[in-house]
């Protein structure tokens, strides 16, 4: 069974790896913000690109509902961290995010990038600079 969607007009569809890291603004880790503690790691870790989300509003197992419609409730808020790159470099970096992330999710889904001439530049992670 072929597990890449159908794709109209479409040369090549990549496998890749989304990795989405759940947290909330107040997390730290080495004496900063978790989620630039995890920005730096992806990054020095070769992964192709990420994107720091700030929520506003959410809860997670704590229960309790963090919101910015309310000045007095507008702490701590979820924050998501996401990145696309090879399965194997996901796969790579999962450990020492695992062991950054003490409370929160990290999630890991097969996903597919469109990406016109791909296969020509060689890598997911190669990419030219502004």
């Amino acid at each position: 069974m072929n597990e890449q969607p159908a794709m109209a007009n479409q040369t090549e569809l990549v496998p890749a790896a989304r990795l989405r890291v759940f947290i909330t603004e107040e997390d730290a880790a080495h004496h900063q913000a978790l989620w630039q503690t995890i920005l730096r790691l992806l990054k020095d870790a070769g992964v192709a690109g990420a994107t720091v989300f700030r929520g506003t509003e959410g809860f997670g197992e704590s229960r309790v509902i963090h919101t910015a419609r309310l000045e007095i409730m507008s702490c701590n808020l979820p924050i998501i961290i996401e990145a696309v790159d090879a399965p194997e470099r996901i796969e790579a970096v999962t450990p020492r995010l695992s062991a950054l992330v003490a409370s929160g999710l990290i999630e890991i889904s097969r996903t597919f990038i469109v990406r016109p001439g791909a296969a020509a530049a060689g890598t997911l992670s190669e990419e030219k600079s502004c």
